[in-house]
């Protein structure tokens, strides 16, 4: 039996993003784009389905956390319901994904912005629509979601 120390309740959900590493200071790239998708969020983290996490010698969770001031720069953008929403991060840990023949990654993170900004409150607000669908396609197509590796 785990026990549960998230702050927040997350909602399991299948969100497509764009993963940039940026300095936190200016904002300036870094590294990216990675692509991957929101598999559970809550205003506080969100867990990260990533195909790749390597590129030109940057490695988005280990260089993340190795370089002073660097952070993740998500860009959610889903229409018709959500719309180029930018939140910044960090990551928390990182696994293995498999499922059959997929290998992934799974990268939780934690959001380094102000939980009570607009932005966050109008992205939950979002979420709340089409959210059982978008989590129940997840469910229905990932056998092994609450396992680690």
């Amino acid at each position: 039996m785990s026990i549960e120390h998230r702050r927040s309740e997350r909602i399991i959900d299948y969100l497509p993003l764009e993963v940039h590493a940026v300095s936190g200071n200016d904002g300036q790239p870094i590294a990216g784009p990675f692509s991957g998708s929101i598999i559970d969020i809550s205003a506080h983290g969100a867990c990260l389905l990533m195909t790749q996490v390597f590129h030109n010698g940057f490695h988005l969770f280990y260089s993340t956390r190795d370089t002073n001031n660097t952070v993740l720069q998500l860009t959610i953008n889903h229409p018709p319901d959500i719309n180029n929403y930018v939140l910044t991060a960090v990551p928390i840990w990182l696994d293995l994904f498999r499922q059959e023949e997929i290998r992934a990654f799974k990268m939780g993170i934690e959001f380094t912005n102000n939980q009570e900004e607009n932005q966050m409150k109008e992205l939950q607000n979002a979420l709340q629509k089409n959210q059982k669908k978008r989590g129940s396609w997840w469910m229905q197509h990932c056998k092994n979601w609450g396992r680690k590796s």
